[in-house]
């Protein structure tokens, strides 16, 4: 009798341990990083390599991004990263930004909130993050889309050994492709979900006056949740104490597990970049923008297209948990 009852005893402290490891694992995040306003760049380097995507692209170092117009803090505070819109491409292609954060980030709640996204034929923006030894160390797409879509996708891409195929998950948002994540099968298309909200994306997204994009990663998954202007939850506009568990079913979920370890992903770069045609833009720019002709003479010759092709950023937001 004394034994089962210390048993049991020792299984209640147990449990009580586990619920407030529990509970003070998803109690908080605490804000670890700001870019907002002129000093929304201090962080980021600009990255001028040929584009590993094989986009018809020219990415411009700092000053001249400056010097051209292509980067601005306006006078609301917001950032503008924008392209060349005036000139007829040469050379490697139309000039454009790619920006890198500096620190890296083994799990955290990415914040993102903007009014403007780049939209148009032959672009390929996106919002993701990023290993250094690709795909080893995993990527997380947390914007991207192509041409005139108007649905948000986001997608991981791994080495082998992530697949959600037969994985039971809740989330509200459409699988895009296989859910196989590995780099190496099925043409490098990863394991995406696509937003079932058509104001995720391009030019509705625009028109709608934008939105908040919130990425959560821990050692349990990755989440995804997405609000237009004037449905965002006051904790994550206010972005002062965010709290996931109030925010209801994502609309993509990546839960961990034996099927695709967390170990798959490590310390991640935040990348902002705009991209033109490329693996995926040019392939889909006829059936996106049908009778523009090839989409690299289309996005060479007509500098105008690309008055749209600007992301106008409020702020970004990373938060640790506590």
């Amino acid at each position: 009798m004394k034994l089962f009852m210390y048993n049991r005893i020792s299984s209640y402290i147990i449990l009580l341990k586990f619920a407030l490891l529990h509970i003070g694992k998803c109690e908080k995040w605490n804000l670890i990083f700001e870019a907002k306003g002129k000093n929304f760049f201090d962080n980021f380097t600009f990255v001028t390599n040929n584009d590993p995507t094989h986009g018809y692209v020219n990415y411009v170092n700092k000053s001249t991004a400056v010097e051209e117009g292509y980067i601005e803090t306006l006078l609301n505070d917001d950032v503008y990263i924008g392209c060349d819109h005036t000139n007829i491409a040469t050379g490697r292609g139309r000039d454009s930004i790619r920006i890198h954060s500096v620190d890296k980030y083994l799990y955290g709640l990415f914040l993102l909130y903007l009014s403007h996204m780049p939209s148009g034929c032959g672009t390929w923006p996106a919002f993701w993050l990023c290993g250094s030894n690709w795909p080893y160390e995993g990527e997380i797409d947390i914007i991207e889309g192509v041409n005139n879509n108007n649905y948000d996708s986001t997608t991981l891409h791994t080495s082998a050994g992530c697949d959600f195929q037969n994985v039971s998950r809740n989330f509200t948002g459409t699988v895009k492709n296989s859910q196989n994540c590995d780099a190496f099968e099925l043409g490098n298309s990863g394991c995406g979900i696509e937003s079932g909200n058509p104001g995720s994306y391009g030019s509705i997204f625009n028109s709608e006056g934008g939105g908040l994009y919130a990425l959560e990663w821990t050692i349990d998954g990755i989440k995804a949740w997405f609000w237009n202007e004037g449905s965002i939850p006051s904790d994550a506009l206010n972005g002062s104490n965010p709290d996931p568990t109030s925010w209801g079913i994502p609309y993509a979920n990546f839960p961990f597990g034996d099927y695709c370890p967390a170990s798959m992903f490590k310390g991640q770069q935040v990348i902002f970049d705009l991209t033109f045609c490329g693996d995926w833009a040019g392939p889909a720019f006829a059936k996106d923008c049908p009778g523009k002709g090839g989409c690299k003479s289309y996005v060479q010759n007509n500098p105008e297209a690309f008055e749209e092709a600007y992301w106008q950023i409020h702020w970004l937001k990373i938060f640790a948990q506590e």
